[in-house]
């Protein structure tokens, strides 16, 4: 039988044309579906990106914050729930495609809420500071600083109020440095393509957003903005969204997938990672829609309880262990048990 060469050759570019997934990834139908209850669970939203193609990452990310914007509630809850969601998102992207998945947060979440995440952000997940072994020099910050804000710049220019969301990025990268260098959040505003907007955000926006030289406000930010709507009370925000967050850094991983060249491009992806404790799980939060459910303080029926009362009362169980709960060691204030 005769091989037809030009018919192989044909075949092969065909096959090569095809979509090639792997094993794991997840198709647009079934991840579709599962943007609602993403939305209001930041644990399912960081398992399930993580499974998505590089393009469907950011179009998740997008669906995402639609949903959020038209879920009922007050500003502050809307803006736990952004605030929730988008950490749990660029957590979950894989450094390969972290700069997008950010660039993207900085696109879609509405920019009332970018007040709170910029400032979360800085201080959550890209701190200078996160790991005291490695802290970045100036120069190997400010090429990430400024690889970070061209991916930015490009996807915020294909929506509204582009300038204002892309100083809302450099206001996190100004926050996460520390403060030095001194000009960088000069570098990154000449980096804005507007050039109208460039002398605009260096005085009338940045200075007042970090209260530099007077009180702290973002009212001129919103202003400019067309689509800007009320502020949220940040101190309910963190309230809803737990005040004991564990930092994740991903300042590494920024340098990892950094395109920038020179030092910071050779840096991997776990130099600047905050060490841990081998073994010892994590516990992103206790409070708000990321919560572990267990019984209030003063709960007469604990997780473990029984009818008569939680398992720790010695008077209804005197071989229970003791649950701290219910005792003067939690955080040295007298338990339900002593007072």
């Amino acid at each position: 039988m005769k091989l037809n060469l030009a018919k192989l050759v044909a075949c092969a570019f065909a096959l090569a044309a095809l979509p090639i997934y792997a094993a794991d990834t997840m198709p647009r139908s079934e991840w579709h579906a599962l943007v609602g209850d993403c939305a209001q669970n930041p644990q399912t939203l960081k398992q399930t990106i993580g499974k998505l193609s590089a393009d469907d990452q950011l179009a998740f990310v997008q669906e995402v914050n639609a949903a959020i914007s038209k879920m009922p509630g007050s500003n502050e809850e809307k803006g736990a729930a952004f605030y929730n969601a988008n950490r749990a998102a660029v957590s979950g992207a894989g450094k390969e495609n972290l700069k997008a998945v950010l660039a993207e947060v900085y696109a879609t979440v509405p920019v009332e809420y970018l007040t709170e995440i910029n400032e979360r952000f800085a201080k959550e997940l890209f701190s200078r500071t996160a790991n005291p072994a490695h802290v970045p020099t100036d120069q190997e910050f400010t090429q990430l600083a400024t690889s970070t804000m061209a991916a930015v710049n490009e996807r915020c220019q294909k929506g509204e109020d582009a300038s204002v969301r892309e100083t809302f990025a450099i206001l996190m990268l100004v926050r996460a440095s520390g403060g030095t260098p001194a000009d960088l959040a000069q570098t990154l505003v000449s980096q804005l393509p507007d050039a109208q907007a460039r002398e605009t955000a260096l005085n009338d926006w940045i200075k007042p957003a970090m209260g530099d030289g007077q009180e702290q406000t973002y009212d001129p930010m919103l202003s400019a903005a067309q689509s800007g709507g009320d502020e949220p009370d940040h101190t309910v925000v963190q309230q809803l969204t737990g005040g004991m967050q564990i930092n994740d850094a991903l300042l590494g991983d920024l340098a990892a997938a950094s395109d920038a060249g020179g030092t910071a491009a050779g840096i991997g992806a776990g130099a600047f990672r905050a060490p841990g404790v081998p073994g010892a799980a994590v516990q992103e939060s206790d409070i708000g829609l990321s919560r572990i459910p267990r019984a209030y303080v003063s709960s007469k029926t604990a997780v473990g309880g029984t009818a008569a009362g939680p398992n720790s009362d010695p008077s209804v169980n005197p071989n229970a262990s003791i649950n701290p709960y219910y005792t003067k060691d939690r955080s040295g204030h007298p338990g339900l048990y002593e007072q």
